[in-house]
């Protein structure tokens, strides 16, 4: 399954709605950024997206990269949360695909409320079959 394929179902989203948050040249910069961090050797790539694990030079780049495709600052640190993940414990929409995860609701809510945060994506979409419980129960808590 595609990226778009996989975001898509996983985010009861549309393909429009995805279109209008340029999720995708989003995910192809930290792509080729995992992908070159792969090729030179490193033990955990996707740690060189990361907003705060990866080394100051190279979080600046990932800044600035993102920053080419146009976003505000707000947009782009949401973007960079969703694709790369928070220290809050989100793993980020890359690892997510990457490893395969079929995410729960609590991960479908976080990711909506971050394209939410773009402004491109209604947060209040839901699944018509939950498999972990349901979008309205974590909607409940607060979450």
């Amino acid at each position: 399954m595609t990226f778009v394929d996989w975001v898509v179902t996983e985010l009861d989203i549309t393909s429009a709605e995805l279109a209008r948050t340029r999720l995708v040249p989003a995910f192809e910069v930290l792509l080729s950024r995992v992908e070159e961090a792969r090729r030179r050797g490193a033990r955990d790539p996707l740690v060189t997206v990361s907003a705060k694990r990866a080394g100051g030079n190279s979080r600046a780049c990932t800044r600035r990269m993102l920053a080419q495709l146009g976003y505000t600052d707000a947009q782009r640190r949401a973007m960079h949360r969703l694709l790369a993940g928070s220290p809050s414990g989100w793993p980020g929409l890359l690892a997510l695909y990457c490893y395969e995860v079929e995410m729960s609701a609590h991960q479908r809510h976080y990711a909506r409320r971050q394209l939410s945060t773009i402004g491109t994506v209604r947060v209040t979409g839901q699944r018509s079959t939950d498999r972990q419980g349901g979008d309205e129960a974590v909607q409940a808590r607060g979450a």
